[in-house]
Parts: structure tokens; C-alpha cells; sequence
């Protein structure tokens, strides 16, 4: 007869998941701390993941993140980039920081798992978006370079977000005053 798991105990282990690869990453954390955290049998996890990865993958994909199609939404409509930002990415943006865990263990804290290269596609998301949106908006040609600076200083302002995520309302006003800065320049502040 198959065993019953019960949705508590997996909320348990999934939890306390993400806590242990938050403080750690995939490489160090262990499921021994884990089941330690979830206050269970280490052997108790084996009935619900097959292993650590499964484990750490069930967390990392729990989150979607898809650059490409909030430039898609962005670059459909018309007005300034800062006002396309705020109309169509920035509670997309919002959203991902109240996962700001599950978004850290994506993008920092995966180095051994398919996610790995997460942080590295975002900010190649943003490359292709910002190359565009140039391309559309000023006659001056760009060096690739200053639009990998911009793509990853955004992508690391975001994470630095998340990183020090108190709440949503410190959310949104760290991210205001950040594509502040981004889109109109320091002297805006």
C-alpha cells in the first residue's frame, strides 16, 4: 500500500528548504539541517524528494522568472522607458522580490544545478531589451559593453533588493529611487 504523504509535512520540508539554501546555497547546505529545520527524520525528506537537487530544483522553479516577456510587454507599448517600466514591469518586479528568497537561492545560490546560469540569463534578457530599445530610441551606436553595464547593474540592483528585503513598501521605494537614478541619473535624486 502506498504510503500517504500528507501536504503539511511537504510545506514542512519545502519551507525549511528554503531557509537552509538561503542562509547556505545548494553546494553547502545539507539535508540533515534540513530535516533539523523541518523538525523531522532526515529520512522523512526521501518520502517526498528523491534527493537534494530535486529538492532545491522544486524551490528554484516554484518562482517564474521571464524577462523576455516583460520586454516583450514593455516594447509593445509607446512613451518614455520610464514610464514603460512603471506601466508594465515594476509590480511584475514587485511580485518577484515577495518571493525575494526563492529569487536569491535563483540567482546566487545555485552554483552545481540547472539554475546556475539563472542570473546570467537575466541579465542577457536585459541586454537584448536594452540593445532594442536603443536601437529604436537614438541615432548613436552603442559598444556592447555599456549595455551589459546597464543590464547587469539593474539585474544586481534587484537582487540587492531582494537581498535586503524588509517589506513590500521598502521594496517599491528602494526600487522607485533605483530606476530613478537609472532612467533620469544621479542628479535626479
Amino acid at each position: 500500500m502506498p504510503q500517504f504523504l500528507k501536504q503539511e509535512i511537504y510545506e514542512r520540508i519545502f519551507q525549511a528548504g528554503v531557509e537552509v539554501f538561503y542562509e547556505k546555497d545548494f553546494r553547502s547546505a545539507t539535508m540533515q539541517e534540513i530535516a533539523q529545520k523541518a523538525c523531522i527524520p532526515v529520512s522523512l525528506i526521501y518520502s517526498y524528494f528523491k534527493n537534494k537537487e530535486e529538492l532545491f530544483d522544486k524551490i528554484a522553479s516554484s518562482l517564474s522568472v521571464n524577462f523576455d516577456a516583460i520586454s516583450a510587454a514593455e516594447e509593445e507599448i509607446t512613451g518614455l522607458p520610464s514610464e514603460k517600466y512603471q506601466s508594465v514591469a515594476e509590480e511584475y518586479v514587485l511580485n518577484l522580490l515577495e518571493h525575494h528568497q526563492i529569487l536569491v537561492i535563483r540567482m546566487d545560490k545555485s552554483y552545481g544545478t540547472k539554475f546556475a546560469d539563472s542570473k546570467d540569463q537575466m541579465i542577457h534578457s536585459l541586454e537584448r531589451h536594452i540593445k532594442r530599445a536603443l536601437e529604436k530610441r537614438s541615432c548613436n551606436s552603442y559598444h556592447d559593453m555599456l549595455i551589459h553595464i546597464l543590464a547587469s547593474n539593474f539585474t544586481e540592483s534587484i537582487l540587492e533588493v531582494a537581498r535586503h528585503y524588509e517589506n513590500r513598501e521598502f521594496a517599491h521605494t528602494m526600487l522607485h529611487l533605483v530606476t530613478k537614478c537609472y532612467y533620469e541619473g544621479v542628479n535626479s535624486l
